[in-house]
């Protein structure tokens, strides 16, 4: 899986499962970095106080981040211990092949099911006693909706 695949598949899966601005970016600071390193290493080993540092986030919501991408297997991680000097490794998955996004199985649907009505949301207006010849054709008014940013 490339570099560009991998992002796609985290855009796919944030369209499903809707992370956070913190998620986002420590996430891409992870491919970021293995992109970095040439891809040469499967786990990456990163410190957790200058994770915190680069990413901008506390070490409460490190810990929420992290978790949250390695349950939907976008990472894995082994946390480093209590040392200093002891550093987490992190392992950017890639996606299976065929996923199970939706175990559950689809509704039934309507066997008729009714169109949508069609909402136009511009007038024609067509002159009906033109005085020159540019004003015989039709001309287009915009309806307004009744919103602030009608003017």
């Amino acid at each position: 899986m490339n570099y560009l695949e991998l992002i796609n598949n985290f855009w796919w899966m944030d369209e499903q499962r809707g992370f956070n601005g913190n998620e986002t970016r420590l996430y891409f600071f992870l491919l970021h970095l293995s992109n970095r390193l040439f891809w040469k290493a499967e786990w990456i080993e990163y410190g957790d106080e200058k994770m915190i540092a680069n990413v901008g986030i506390s070490s409460d919501v490190l810990r929420a981040s992290r978790n949250k991408l390695k349950e939907v297997y976008l990472i894995d991680f082994a946390c480093g211990g209590q040392g200093r000097r002891v550093k987490t490794r992190y392992q950017i998955l890639t996606p299976n092949a065929n996923p199970i996004t939706n175990p559950n199985p689809r509704p039934k649907l309507d066997p008729n099911p009714q169109p949508l009505p069609y909402y136009n949301k511009t007038k024609i207006k067509t002159n009906t006693n033109p005085t020159s010849k540019d004003e015989r054709f039709s001309k287009r008014e915009y309806v307004t909706s009744g919103s602030d940013f009608d003017e």
